[in-house]
C-alpha cells in the first residue's frame, strides 16, 4: 500500500506522513499502557480489520515507532512495544487527548460508540509528575461508565492495568465526562462537595490526592510560544 505524503518541508506534516493514516496513534494509544500482543490489539481497535491492523503494525515497525519482543514461556508470545521515539510520539499526544477531555465531551456517550477506561487513564497517568509521587505506594480503581481502569503509584513510577485489580486503596466510580471536566481542571476539585457525581469508596484523602496530583501538573504546563 503506497504511503501518502504532504510533500511539505515540515516538522508537522512529516510527522503526519508517518502516523496522520487512520488507526495509526490508536495503536501508539494502546501501546502507552504497556506491550501487547496482537489479538489485545485486534480486541482493543474493534472496527480496524486484520489486515488494515497488520499494515499498520508493519508501518509503524519499520519507521522504528513500535518493535516486536517474544516473551519467554510461560506466556511464550509475541508483543508489540513502543521504541524510544514511539514513547515520544505518545508523550506528544497527551496534549491532544487531554483537549478532546476538555472540549469534545458536550455530547453524551451515543449508543455505537465503544469506551474502554484505560483509554483515558493511560493519558491521564502521563499527566502525572513521577517526582512528585516518590515514596507513595497507592492503587486507585477508577470505574467509569460500564468500564474500569486501575492507576498504580509506586515511589515515582505510574503505571495502569485494564480492568478490576485486588486491594485498590479507593476506588472511584463515576462517568467520563464528569472525570474529565474534574480532571482536566487547574485546580482539583473538593470531592467531599461533589458527591452527587462522583462516589468513592476507600480511602477519601487518597482519592483526592489524585486530582491534586493531576491538577499541579495542568497548572504548571504552560504553553512556550
Amino acid at each position: 500500500m503506497a504511503r501518502r505524503s504532504y510533500n511539505q518541508y515540515c516538522g508537522l506534516s512529516r510527522s503526519l506522513d508517518l502516523v496522520g493514516e487512520r488507526w495509526t496513534l490508536l495503536i501508539v494509544r494502546e501501546l502507552l499502557a504497556g506491550p501487547k500482543r496482537y489479538s489485545d490489539l485486534v480486541d482493543a481497535l474493534d472496527g480496524i480489520g486484520t489486515n488494515l491492523l497488520a499494515t499498520r503494525i508493519k508501518q509503524l515497525d519499520q519507521d522504528g515507532l513500535v518493535a516486536r519482543r517474544y516473551l519467554p514461556p510461560p506466556a511464550a508470545s509475541q508483543v508489540y512495544e513502543l521504541t524510544p521515539a514511539g514513547r515520544e510520539l505518545a508523550a506528544a499526544l497527551v496534549p491532544l487527548a487531554i483537549w478532546g477531555l476538555r472540549h469534545r465531551f458536550d455530547e453524551p456517550r451515543r449508543r455505537d460508540e465503544n469506551y474502554r477506561a484505560e483509554w483515558t487513564v493511560v493519558f491521564l497517568a502521563a499527566l502525572i509528575d513521577p517526582v512528585a509521587t516518590t515514596g507513595m505506594h497507592l492503587v486507585i480503581q477508577l470505574r467509569l461508565d460500564d468500564s474500569a481502569a486501575a492507576l498504580a503509584i509506586d515511589d515515582g513510577r505510574v503505571a495502569v492495568t485494564p480492568g478490576e485489580v485486588d486491594h485498590a486503596d479507593v476506588v472511584v466510580t463515576t462517568d467520563l465526562r464528569t472525570l474529565a471536566e474534574f480532571a482536566t481542571r487547574d485546580q482539583a476539585p473538593d470531592l467531599a462537595k461533589v458527591a452527587e457525581r462522583l462516589t468513592v469508596d476507600g480511602d477519601m484523602a487518597v482519592a483526592q490526592l489524585l486530582f491534586e496530583l493531576l491538577a499541579d501538573r495542568r497548572a504548571g504546563s504552560t504553553p512556550v510560544w
